[in-house]
């Protein structure tokens, strides 16, 4: 006989959750799309990313869909390296795209948190399978590094990111003289493409602009909603990883390798909001996605009427926090 309360649980964690998520994430960003502006700051070594979409209604599809597609690939990374202690684990990338959804701010435009988070995502395809393969190593850290540095002509932020996958390929063990090399060479490719067939200019180049990680953002309607939002998220996202950490320590060596580097991460996000805080907005998807993580590995090693409980509370805080925004702007 089922568990009481096990049939709720187990719809939180299957497929169909999953895609009324997915359903419910249009239907808010939809609802919210014609309320709500992003503040663009920042700019690449040759372009600024907030260039690339003009129409709103575009940029809100965008935006949406970029969304869509990192809850789809954070299910199918999880199905090839399980490191969630279950591969068949679909909850956690539901709270990651309603966690978008509720935050009309990550929503309804696309901008440089979207392109940011998604391309850690899928660099994170190449990272995790660098385990084990030490001598085969530096065409992934080519390629992760290639992904960076080609971002890095349209958003500063991205070189941010650069350190936390050196950390990551020492976490999957794959740091030797050829992937240093790799990693060289991954970074300049971009620009000696870009530059060495006369695409840009070098009279066009940029250096990133440090002072205006410290200068006055412009205000926004919002705001301080959004603020809130970031602090509740950030806090939570602490307390889990914390509480989780005795539960990752029995993983597999392999599995405690992908879950020190999300570990890695988070902490590297919440470093990066407390210093660039005036762009706190960028680095909120990945905050969210390192929430999403942890909320994972409790979900699964939890008693169901704990979890059930949690969870449909979770639901209803964050069904609130957008009526709210909905409401102050």
């Amino acid at each position: 006989m089922a568990k009481k309360g096990s049939y709720i649980v187990d719809y939180f964690n299957n497929r169909g959750f999953f895609g009324l998520s997915l359903l419910v994430l249009v239907i808010l960003a939809v609802i919210a799309s014609g309320n709500f502006e992003v503040p663009q700051r920042g700019y690449g070594t040759l372009h600024n990313i907030s260039t690339w979409i003009s129409s709103n209604d575009t940029s809100c599809f965008v935006a949406v869909l970029c969304n869509i597609v990192i809850g789809v690939l954070l299910i199918t990374l999880n199905i090839m390296y399980r490191y969630i202690k279950t591969y068949n684990c679909f909850v956690f990338a539901a709270v990651f795209v309603l966690l978008q959804g509720v935050n009309p701010f990550l929503s309804t435009r696309f901008f440089a948190g979207t392109a940011l988070c998604l391309v850690v995502v899928v660099s994170l395809l190449f990272l995790f399978d660098l385990y084990g393969k030490q001598q085969l190593a530096s065409q992934g850290v080519f390629l992760v590094m290639a992904l960076l540095s080609f971002f890095s002509i349209y958003h500063y932020v991205f070189l941010l990111l650069v350190p936390l996958f050196i950390v990551g390929f020492a976490y999957m063990r794959a740091i030797n003289l050829r992937t240093v090399l790799a990693i060289i060479f991954g970074l300049a490719t971009p620009y000696w493409i870009a530059l060495g067939t006369g695409l840009e200019s070098i009279t066009s180049f940029q250096a990133p602009e440090l002072s205006l990680v410290w200068s006055e953002a412009p205000t926004f309607a919002g705001k301080s909603w959004a603020v809130s939002v970031a602090i509740a998220i950030t806090a939570l996202t602490v307390l889990l990883t914390v509480g989780n950490f005795k539960t990752m320590l029995n993983y597999s060596v392999h599995v405690r390798a992908y879950n020190n580097f999300f570990v890695a991460l988070s902490v590297f996000v919440l470093l990066l909001m407390i210093v660039d805080y005036n762009d706190f907005l960028f680095y909120m998807p990945l905050m969210n996605l390192c929430f999403a993580i942890q909320f994972g590995h409790w979900y699964v090693v939890t008693r169901h009427e704990t979890r059930q409980a949690v969870t449909m509370w979770l639901m209803v805080a964050m069904l609130t926090a957008y009526i709210v925004a909905m409401a102050i702007v």
